[in-house]
Order: C-alpha cells, then structure tokens, then sequence
C-alpha cells in the first residue's frame, strides 16, 4: 500500500478532530442573522446576557460565571454595568463589550471571530498624528484603553477572544500598561464553556434556556467551520503542489470523506481573499495615511461560494480626490470614483493577471500562502504610488488654474 504523503495525513487528522457534519435543523440566529456579524449578534448577546439588569432575571449570575471561567474573579460586581445594554444597543467609544462597576473599574472586551484587530485610527485621533509611531493611540487596543482612563475608569483586564487565543497585531509595540492588563481567550473553549454553565443554571425550559441553547449552537457550528478552514487553508499553504492537485485536480486518493473535504474549498478561498483585502486595507491605510472602506464581505461570498464573477473594492479618500484599488474581470486596477471615466482615471495593475481571484489557476492558488499575498500587496501599493501622486499633481495644477482666473 502507498504511503500516505504529510498533506494527506494532516488534512485527515485536522478534519477527523472538527468533525465534519451537516446541521440542518432550524436555528433562529442562523435564520435571522449573518453569523459573520461580530458586533449586531455576538457582542451583543453576550453583552446581553452579562447585563445584571438584563430581562434574562438572573442578575449578576452569568456575569459571574464568566468572569469566573475567564479566571477574572476580582472584579467587584456592585453597581455593575454593561455596555452595549439592550436600549441602547450602542458600543461606547467603539468597545465592543465595556463592563463598569461603582468603583470606576472597567473591564474592555474586544471580541473577534475571524477578523483582525483592526488597529486603524478614528477620526478623532487622526487629527493628533495618529501615524507617530510614538503616539499610544495608533493601535486599537492601546486607543480604547486611553479612551477608557480618559473617561476616568480604572482598566483593570483587557479581555481579547478569539477563536483560538491569538496575540493581536502589533502586540509588542504596545505600551507596557495595556500588555500588563492584556488576556486572551478563545470563543471555541471558554465561551462555549461559559454558555453550557449559563443553560446549566436555567433548571427549567423556557425561552431564555432555549435562546442560549439554539445561539451556543449556532456559534459552535460557525466557529468550527471557521476553525476548520483556517487549519485546512495553513496545511495547504505548507504544501501547495499537493495541495493543488487535491482541491483543483480533485486528487483524492487516500483522503477520508473526500467529497465532505473538498466542499470545504469554498471557506478556504473565502477566507484567503479576506484576508488579502484586511491586509491590503492596512497596508493603503497606513501608506497613504486615510481612512479605508469596509471590506465587502458579501461580494467575497458570492465570488468564493457561488462563483459570481463580482468587483471587490476598496475606497479611500486623499486631498479630495476618491480613489479605489478593485479586483474584477481585469484583475486589479487603482482609479478614481467618478462618472464617465476617462483613460486617465484609472490604471490596470499586474496586466491582467489575477482576474476574479480564479483559484483554478496556480498564481491565484499561491495566494492561500501567506508570503505570496503579502508580494501581492507589495506590489499593488507600490503601483498606487505613482498614480495618486499624478492625480494630487493635476489637482495642484487645476487649483492653481482657478486663481490665476480668479
């Protein structure tokens, strides 16, 4: 018998431990919800469920047992609070979950599923030199503690969940007070735990119960999925030509449940281009110093899930001109938003290559390795330069036109 090659290997013990299972029944978030949406459904109902007066009646209970499994059992629960609360339904200052007590102490909850801290300047502290690789405010974490203290609160945790405990972006230039107050934990460990010790403490069937029930379901499954071709995505980009020929070629010999692997592709590919654009939108953000579009979450979807050839793009603003950096039928391109656009308002990068993130071919496939994207980004954002500096020329031109008229 064949011996079987270390990427076969691997892709059978990574999806032997998650578990590859198809959930069909009626789920209420899953029904009403993105589950990609961190802040509108889970920050929210966490928040919700860590209110003390929140209508789930259990006070200060949940709280408790979460502060309990997230081994921060010194905060003092009098006079306690939570922010975003069910009126509101508001972030303070951007926090994804803000806990208060009577004695100004707060605790700062950064929630992350899959996407990167951002670490991008608001508007505020664009307006106080937010690139000065001085100035504490530049990373997010470190932005929402000044925030916070500003406001005369004692931070005494900065919480940081994510799947599965990682550090956030630029860790060690953080000041050495947000480091020290710094933990993290993972979503697929301490907060499921925490959800099964909440539907423990409702003896009874109700609405509440089955709410945490049906949500602890719905995150688990999203989150393993998430897990799941995270894990699949960094095995192949550790062996690329095996796996090319597994996905593309569908060379499947010696791969358990084939058919239910190879469906997971399209997570992979999802998560690949996502995690180009997050890397790109950094890189233009702090290249060109401006604020950057959202990511465009849902035309990455309909490209990687249902292979809809869409445009995926980028905005951002500079000296008054509206620029975007778009992938489409022609690969990339950098131009300006307007009407009627002429020659000169935009350009095609890289000749063409790289159309519609079509990963049946191996320059497109390469980008599931992480060094290859970054060469990718490198090149773009070095082909921007010249053409934003011919646009601020034209428009110092045009400006300059208008006195002399005037």
């Amino acid at each position: 018998m064949e011996k079987k090659s270390e990427f076969t290997n691997r892709i059978n013990e990574t999806t032997a431990k998650h578990g590859l299972n198809n959930y069909n029944q009626f789920n209420v978030f899953r029904t009403m919800f993105k589950m990609t949406e961190e802040k509108p459904l889970h920050s929210r109902f966490i928040a919700f469920l860590l209110n003390p007066q929140g209508t789930h009646g259990r006070g200060t209970k949940f709280l408790e047992l979460f502060l309990e499994e997230l081994e921060m059992q010194n905060f003092r629960l009098d006079g306690v609070t939570v922010v975003p609360d069910e009126a509101g339904k508001s972030e303070l200052d951007n926090i994804d979950i803000l806990i208060r007590n009577a004695h100004n102490e707060a605790i700062i909850i950064e929630n992350k599923i899959f996407a990167g801290d951002s670490n991008e300047s608001d508007l505020e502290f664009e307006k106080n030199n937010i690139d000065d690789p001085n100035n504490p405010n530049r990373f997010q974490l470190p932005r929402y503690y000044n925030k916070a203290t500003a406001k005369g609160f004692k931070v005494v945790r900065i919480l940081y969940l994510t799947i599965d405990g990682k550090l956030p972006s630029f860790h060690d230039e953080f000041p050495q007070c947000v480091k020290d107050l710094l933990i993290r934990k993972e979503h697929l460990k301490h907060v499921q735990h925490w959800l099964t010790r909440c539907i423990s403490e409702l003896v009874d069937d109700s609405d509440l119960k089955r709410a945490i029930v049906q949500y602890k379901q719905a995150s688990l499954e999203f989150l393993n999925d998430i897990q799941l071709a995270e894990d699949l995505k960094t095995i192949t980009a550790a062996n690329l030509e095996e796996g090319y020929n597994f996905w593309i070629n569908k060379e499947i010999e010696g791969v358990n449940q084939a058919e239910l692997v190879l469906a997971q592709f399209k997570h992979v590919k999802w998560h690949t281009v996502h995690e180009f654009f997050s890397k790109l939108r950094e890189r233009i953000k702090r290249t060109f110093g401006v604020e950057v579009s959202e990511i465009e979450n849902d035309k990455i979807t309909a490209l990687t899930h249902r292979d809809v050839k869409t445009r995926i793009s980028l905005s951002f603003p500079k000296n008054e001109v509206l620029y975007y950096v778009c992938n489409d039928s022609n690969g990339f391109s950098i131009g300006i938003v307007k009407e009627n656009k002429s020659d000169e308002d935009y350009q095609k990068i890289l000749e063409k290559r790289y159309a519609n993130f079509d990963f049946s071919g191996m320059q497109v496939f390469d980008l599931i390795n992480p060094s290859s994207s970054n060469d990718l980004i490198d090149k773009i954002v070095l082909e921007c330069h010249p053409f934003v500096h011919k646009q601020e020329l034209i428009v110092a031109a045009n400006k300059d036109f208008s006195l002399e008229k005037s």
